[in-house]
């Protein structure tokens, strides 16, 4: 499924994850990759955190996911899966019943040069954020910056 040019980027991702972040794991089953491992917020809150490799990859966005607590509860108890695509709340609709979705970029955001490492460091500033929302009630926009596209 991964030609040449996206086995050798597959392999670097490896390489920097392995090196700098390695309680994340990478998964190829049949080309439908994944990186995947758990992270321990300032609050002491576990999430599963999953990034879904597109076909496209690099040049496309992979789709970054909560998938561990499930479902995750906005402050009001509401489903955060149920807001569906949500500029307060950066998040896209679910492609994965149960799994929340997060907005880590843009479409029009997102360049073959940003790497894996650095949506999961995206992922790991939405669970900050989110850890603010709940205590405090405010929109996780609230906590993050609006990138420029």
């Amino acid at each position: 499924m991964w030609d040449e040019r996206q086995q050798y980027r597959l392999a670097m991702e490896r390489r920097i994850l392995r090196e700098n972040m390695p309680d994340f794991t990478f998964h190829d089953p049949l080309g439908e990759a994944t990186v995947e491992g758990d992270w321990e917020s300032s609050a002491g809150k576990k999430s599963h955190i999953v990034i879904s490799i597109p076909p496209g990859f690099p040049e496309e966005c992979p789709g970054c996911y909560i998938s561990d607590p499930t479902p995750l509860l906005a402050s009001d108890d509401t489903k955060l899966e149920r807001l569906g695509s949500n500029h307060m709340m950066h998040l896209w609709e679910t492609d994965h019943p149960g799994w929340a979705k997060l907005c880590t970029y843009r479409p029009e955001g997102w360049s073959a040069s940003h790497s894996i490492e650095k949506v999961l460091h995206k992922a790991m500033l939405w669970i900050e954020a989110y850890e603010g929302h709940l205590s405090s009630g405010r929109p996780i926009n609230h906590f993050l910056l609006d990138m420029p596209s």
